[in-house]
């Protein structure tokens, strides 16, 4: 049994992950995970070309070092958060790891989440923020995974195509293929929409004890609501969250984000992959 209570936000990328760990971790019974770690989640499985990762797909010794690694970013407090966005693909994998965890479900209108993950597939790699969590890679555990990393990225800075072939983040079966032969739009929609649709079917599954729904949309217009709800759910006093929401900036700056950066032609190249999961959580 574990020392702490392990707590996963499970969201698309883009969706606000971060905002919500960060502020999730400002309370002094939760102790953050500060990056994504997919890498640790891969080990022993870092020849799949997916991150549809099953509970089969782990020996017992190799999820047990997995665990070890998760562990090593413990310091004390009574929880744990963490927020790899790829666990979307696979969230039995994650339970069966960590059968007591509980889930923060973080949901966000799809045009907005596509419109970011969008500008990150075509952003140049940020160097400090790559360096700074590659100082965290258990290397002797996850080289395979680090080197194939490092290994895209180099090919991404001097691919004269702004994606270089490489895929920014989930990888959902068939990415690559996607990619090959449809719009780096596209491949952001159909990848929300995988997200959605695999977390959505697991975690409905799951008692009302162990998961809870967080809306992107009403946690920024009301964030102090939203962490008392938070609060009850974990079962820990809200109190220290208000210095946690105060002290960070919270904008619905971003709300509607899709309709004014993206062109009409654009949002309709869009609405048949998302449609689905648009209507599952309600936007449409």
């Amino acid at each position: 049994m574990n020392s702490y209570k392990p707590v996963f936000i499970i969201g698309a990328a883009r969706s606000g992950t971060t905002l919500l760990r960060d502020l999730v971790a400002g309370h002094p019974a939760i102790d953050p995970i500060p990056y994504d770690i997919n890498f640790i989640w891969r080990m022993g499985n870092e020849s799949l070309k997916h991150d549809e990762i099953s509970p089969e797909d782990l020996s017992l010794q190799q999820a047990q070092r997995v665990k070890d690694q998760i562990t090593r970013y413990h310091s004390g407090a009574p929880y744990l958060v963490e927020k790899t966005v790829s666990n979307c693909l696979r969230v039995p994998f994650v339970k069966a790891m960590f059968p007591e965890g509980r889930f923060i479900h973080l949901v966000r209108n799809g045009q907005d989440v596509i419109e970011s993950a969008y500008r990150q597939w075509l952003a140049p790699a940020d160097w400090r923020y790559i360096f700074q969590k590659a100082l965290t890679y258990p290397l002797a555990d996850a080289f395979g995974y680090a080197s194939t990393y490092a290994w895209g990225l180099f090919r991404k800075k001097i691919s004269r195509r702004k994606t270089g072939g490489v895929t920014w983040g989930p990888r959902y079966r068939g990415i690559d293929e996607d990619l090959a032969k449809k719009s780096v739009l596209e491949v952001c929609a159909i990848q929300w929409d995988r997200c959605v649709q695999a977390a959505s079917a697991e975690l409905v599954s799951l008692p009302s004890t162990e998961v809870m729904t967080v809306v992107y949309e009403e946690f920024v217009e009301k964030p102090h609501t939203n962490m008392i709800r938070i609060a009850n759910f974990l079962d820990i006093d809200p109190v220290p969250f208000n210095s946690a929401v105060n002290q960070t900036a919270i904008s619905r700056e971003r709300v509607g984000a899709a309709e004014q950066a993206l062109e009409k032609e654009e949002l309709a190249v869009l609405l048949p992959y998302i449609e689905n999961s648009l209507r599952l959580l309600n936007y449409a």
